[in-house]
């Protein structure tokens, strides 16, 4: 696939033309997108005291000329020893700021924090030899290498203490799970079918016949619907489907778990959602005013993770302990490469063993406490967002400097 190139001047080329990180502090570009996880890098940078510049971009589309022009000239007059993403926002469609940033010789790192095969779309054009992919969950690996990515590592979730760090207290609510109830997410992941009526029906069926679940999503949509159907699919097909199944499978996830706690106790704090049938449930909470004191004074925060993780798990168990909550959550394969899982995590293998612990812990500050101490210890000792940024700095030294 031949990439479009901008012209770049001699003169240009010499200018971006020096050694990466030999000055006193890093110097980090960081594509500002609306993801959490942009503030939490831009605020351990700044904890950090590395030199930073932060350019507005879309999560979503093409950037206007005006944010071109602001991002092409901030990377001239600041000179970033490299280039920080989430989940490649801001980056074209066809590669040309890929290729214009290995052409500055400017490292590119873009941290995977959803699936990435619905971004990529099979494009290899963002995979530019001077390019890290960080994935969350080391799953995408092979997927991130095929599509043409010389350096790809995974690099999990991280809490930012500036937001999230407060000792366990007193109980002031009882068990919650925050969360979407995904329920107009899967609305309109099905109406994007609304043009592929036939496709519509195979995904009806392959979830009548339960075969979205986490294991199958992570092979790919010819596990879900078969190779006959799955060679006659474009990338736009494709990611139609492997959305709509990450959706509305973790749709009827949660709503698995909460028909099955809410008779226990469990209260729902979201989206109106959940109102249709948890008449009971309550309003959102926003993530950096609201929820930190919330989760610290919460008798027990319920997790139940994604399908589009088959391994890794979410911002929620970094947080949530961080913040001095207990944390009753779904047993990642990941846990047990972050934490010590006999002492600093409570997780549950099915339905009917959540029921159980729910049960245990509401009632049980005793059992509940030393699990939140040796959570948080391990979180601000090893997984917070200045550890993660410390970690991008020693790869683009062993890979660029």
């Amino acid at each position: 696939m031949s990439v479009p190139r901008l012209q770049i001047s001699d003169r240009l080329r010499e200018l971006m033309s020096f050694r990466r990180l030999t000055g006193e502090t890093p110097r980090v570009l960081v594509l500002r997108s609306h993801y959490w996880l942009d503030g939490g890098c831009l605020n351990a940078a700044n904890i950090l005291g590395w030199q930073v510049e932060a350019v507005p971009v879309v999560m979503e589309g093409t950037l206007s000329r005006d944010a071109v022009a602001k991002l092409l000239e901030t990377i001239i007059t600041f000179r970033p020893d490299f280039i920080l993403s989430i989940n490649l926002s801001g980056m074209d469609t066809n590669g040309m700021f890929a290729a214009l940033f290995d052409d500055l010789q400017t490292p590119h790192v873009t941290w995977f924090v959803d699936d990435p095969r619905t971004i990529l779309m099979r494009n290899p054009a963002y995979a530019s030899n001077r390019t890290i992919a960080l994935t969350w969950d080391d799953a995408y690996a092979p997927h991130l290498r095929e599509v043409g990515f010389p350096f790809v590592e995974w690099f999990p979730l991280a809490t930012d203490p500036a937001v999230f760090n407060a000792p366990p207290g007193e109980s002031c609510f009882p068990p919650t799970f925050v969360g979407n109830s995904m329920e107009a997410f899967s609305e309109r992941a099905w109406a994007g079918l609304d043009a592929y009526p036939h496709l519509k029906q195979v995904a009806r069926d392959v979830f009548d016949a339960g075969l979205v679940t986490r294991e199958n999503f992570i092979a790919g949509v010819d596990r879900i619907v078969g190779s006959d159907i799955a060679a006659t699919l474009d990338a736009e097909t494709d990611r139609l489907l492997e959305m709509l199944f990450f959706i509305e499978g973790t749709r009827r996830l949660r709503r698995t778990y909460a028909e099955a706690l809410v008779p226990e106790g469990l209260e729902l704090r979201g989206d109106e959602g959940w109102a249709r049938n948890f008449p009971q449930s309550g309003d959102p909470l926003t993530y950096l005013d609201q929820l930190p004191t919330f989760y610290g004074q919460c008798a027990l925060n319920f997790n139940a993770t994604s399908i589009q993780m088959p391994n890794t798990v979410n911002q929620r168990v970094f947080d949530c302990p961080a913040a001095g909550g207990f944390l009753l959550t779904d047993a990642q394969p990941d846990l047990e490469r972050l934490f010590d899982v006999k002492h600093e995590v409570a997780q549950y293998r099915s339905v009917e063993e959540c029921v159980d612990l729910f049960r245990y812990f509401r009632s049980r500050e005793d059992a509940r406490r030393p699990i939140i101490e040796a959570a948080r210890a391990r979180i601000l000792s090893e997984h917070t967002f200045v550890h993660r940024m410390l970690r991008i700095v020693d790869l683009v030294r062993k890979h660029f400097a």
